[in-house]
């Protein structure tokens, strides 16, 4: 009566796959919206066409005016490597180096008369930085969005933290001592444990990785939390991940679990059968 009946790992897959379905199209529909309400679609278009201004001067421009003031300019699988004196420089290298020349030279006059109608670095750089501040912006509010309604407003209106996935292969959670979760622990299972840890940490591992400059670090710790969260199922006595060992909340089989509605009713169920237990002993 007061064991947890723990459920299979098929079944529990299967309830996890349908929610994460929920999920995907739900954050999709949300980070939309979020994108028309913030203008993303003008700001991302914007950003391009300074990489197009930028692509085109280094076609028509960058070599002449990379020679003419000393450097090696050498196109390649990847591009192109500007260097000089044998170190690695940038294309920002050769445009500082005609700025600084002001046009003066005959032979670069009208590649100087083009650099000045592009825009500045920094301009570009803040465009860069302010479209995957957007993109990172409407990541995290569609999976927090989604997550609130899917896995803490949805469960509550069920009861017993049933998702729709949870609700369809029958699964409820309950905590240890087999007493119906409150709706704290839902919360904190879902923003803390889902949303911060879980998916939000690796969606900005993904960041750091492609934009941010962390590199392999980011993979690893990515890897490590990856890990974890399987050696936590698989290993722990009442198969938690990091969402449940936070919350303290265990998945169950709904159909079998004795459920009881607080501490005391549990108590109350317990001191009931230890009584009866010593009657019967009596009478024997």
């Amino acid at each position: 009566m007061f064991e947890l009946k723990k459920i299979g790992i098929v079944k529990r897959a299967s309830a996890w796959l349908l929610d994460a379905i929920l999920l995907a199209v739900l954050a999709t529909g949300i980070m939309w919206v979020t994108s028309l309400i913030c203008r993303y679609g003008e700001e991302e278009k914007l950003a391009n066409e300074y990489y197009a201004l930028y692509e085109d001067y280094q076609k028509t421009y960058l070599k002449d005016v990379a020679n003419h003031f000393g450097y090696t300019y050498e196109e390649n699988d990847r591009g192109y490597t500007i260097t000089k004196n044998g170190a690695p420089k940038t294309i920002n290298d050769v445009l500082d180096e005609l700025r600084k020349s002001g046009g003066e030279d005959e032979a670069v006059r009208e590649a100087y008369q083009k650099f000045l109608g592009l825009p500045s670095y920094a301009t570009v750089n803040a465009q860069y930085k302010y479209v995957y501040s957007l993109l990172f912006m409407m990541v995290s509010v569609g999976i927090l969005l989604s997550y609130l309604i899917l896995e803490f407003i949805v469960p509550v209106f069920l009861k017993n933290g049933q998702t729709v996935g949870k609700k369809v292969f029958g699964i409820c959670l309950v905590r240890p001592d087999c007493v119906r979760i409150r709706t704290v622990s839902l919360f904190a299972r879902t923003v803390i444990g889902k949303f911060a840890i879980e998916t939000m940490f690796p969606v900005l591992m993904v960041f750091m990785f492609l934009f941010g400059g962390l590199g392999i670090l980011a993979i690893i710790l990515l890897a490590a939390l990856l890990i974890l969260d399987l050696v936590l199922l698989f290993a722990t006595k009442n198969r938690t991940p990091i969402h449940d060992l936070f919350a303290g909340t265990v998945a169950v089989d709904m159909k079998t679990q004795m459920i009881f509605d607080s501490e005391e009713e549990l108590n109350e169920k317990k001191a009931l059968l230890q009584k009866e237990s010593v009657e019967q002993s009596k009478e024997q």
